[in-house]
């Protein structure tokens, strides 16, 4: 458990890199980022968008980066997720909406929740 709260706190670092004025600091970021699987991406940016304590711009820019990956890479993403891992993502989105006291945030994750369905549902037809 504790490796995994590490990899945790090394992703929050990551988000705060991501958002950094320094151009070397942010563009070693987003290489650092592109190169985590991206099952891995889900929970981290789940677990960051629900951590109420994290920075609000962190838990912002992981709530930006959850709906572009949902956005870009659905298909190699959440198809590869075993259903009960899908399943806990969506009642994590809902439970999030309706904990989430800060607006914009709220909107964020709302925001996510409708690109996930919206790809949900052109998978089924499609």
């Amino acid at each position: 458990m504790a490796a995994a709260a590490a990899e945790q706190q090394q992703f929050y670092l990551l988000l705060g890199n991501l958002l950094s004025p320094d151009n070397v600091v942010r563009k070693q970021a987003e290489e650092t980022y592109e190169n985590i699987p991206g099952q891995s991406k889900i929970t981290f940016l789940l677990q960051a968008i629900r951590n109420t304590t994290a920075a609000e711009e962190a838990r912002q820019m992981a709530a930006v980066l959850l709906r572009r990956l949902l956005s870009s890479a659905f298909d190699e993403v959440y198809p590869a997720l075993p259903s009960d891992v899908q399943t806990a993502i969506k009642s994590e989105l809902l439970m999030i909406i309706q904990m989430e006291t800060q607006s914009s945030m709220r909107k964020k994750v709302c925001d996510i929740a409708a690109e996930l369905a919206r790809n949900l549902i052109a998978s089924s037809l499609g």
